[in-house]
């Protein structure tokens, strides 16, 4: 009996490391299967969990990022700003995307927006017009440095809502395009009810406001409100949604992230393409499909095969 489940339990493990190892492969494919790229020579780390754990320790620009000497190509004329969610960072969320986008031709450029004095490394945490005008800044930056007309968003989470708040206060005269990964962008996300059960307790939003003001914020309606309306979109710019069913931030999911469908607008599902796929909201920015996704959305007229993995299932 010892002997058979001591021979089951190197089955698996060999199972998973084959799988890891499938991973890998799909996930190098990505980065070559991209349309126009340059020689890829930024490292990509597809570990959401090192990253995360990394990134809060240090948050520099992810590898390929911030390069203020890169000047857009005639394939890649618009640089892309990725936009982190909250609590997070630069560098927490784009050890992935920024370097392969770098290794495809890409001008790329990440922000830590929204630090407050005790909050370290996390960013995200102020109040969310704060953070719109701390993107409008970097932005200008951008499009100065690069001398690009416009430029293209990803934002991740909070970052969706931050891009957006950013376009509907400062205008889209910068902007062509508009990437979410599971962003909060048209209700106050439940966290699978935790939020709803913690707003109901006494002194619980004065505990938010203080600690952290977005938080508190995108906890509510009035924010979205004020985002969306009188309209979400901007007939200028052209938006794509990417969420996964398996979200337990971002929930409910297509009632939190999708956009009002319509010319300029694309919602989608991970598991549309890779059914089997257990990608959280955590593992969304490191999720293989996800990625492949972003790069189509940036450029439609080279899309790629999307590939299938199982991302961090948190």
């Amino acid at each position: 009996m010892h002997r058979k489940v001591q021979k089951e339990y190197h089955l698996r493990s060999r199972m998973g490391c084959i799988i890891a190892v499938v991973t890998v492969i799909v996930a190098t494919t990505i980065v070559i299967g991209s349309g126009p790229a340059a020689a890829a020579t930024y490292p990509v780390n597809w570990d959401a969990l090192s990253a995360y754990a990394s990134g809060q320790l240090n948050a520099s620009p992810p590898p390929g990022a911030n390069d203020w000497s890169c000047k857009p190509s005639a394939a890649r004329l618009e640089p892309v700003i990725l936009v982190h969610g909250i609590t997070e960072n630069q560098n927490v969320n784009w050890q992935a995307l920024a370097p392969i986008l770098a290794n495809n031709g890409y001008c790329v450029y990440t922000v830590t927006y929204g630090t407050l004095w005790y909050t370290a490394n996390a960013g995200g945490i102020d109040y969310t017009e704060n953070s719109a005008g701390e993107l409008n800044d970097f932005v200008n930056q951008v499009v100065s440095g690069t001398r690009a007309s416009r430029v293209k968003l990803v934002g991740y989470s909070e970052g969706g809502f931050i891009s957006r708040l950013y376009m509907k206060n400062y205008g889209t005269t910068h902007v062509s395009t508009f990437v979410g990964i599971s962003p909060v962008s048209m209700a106050p996300p439940t966290i699978s009810g935790l939020l709803t059960i913690l707003n109901m307790a006494p002194g619980w939003q004065t505990i938010e406001i203080l600690g952290c003001p977005a938080c508190y914020e995108l906890s509510t309606w009035p924010a979205f409100n004020a985002l969306n309306s009188p309209q979400a979109t901007f007939p200028s710019v052209t938006y794509t949604n990417i969420i996964t069913t398996h979200d337990e931030v971002a929930t409910p999911p297509e009632a939190v992230s999708y956009l009002p469908a319509g010319p300029n607008a694309t919602n989608q599902a991970v598991q549309t393409f890779c059914p089997n796929d257990l990608v959280g909201h955590v593992g969304m920015p490191y999720d293989v499909t996800t990625v492949q996704l972003v790069l189509n959305a940036l450029d439609p007229q080279h899309r790629q095969p999307v590939p299938c993995g199982s991302g961090l299932p948190l």
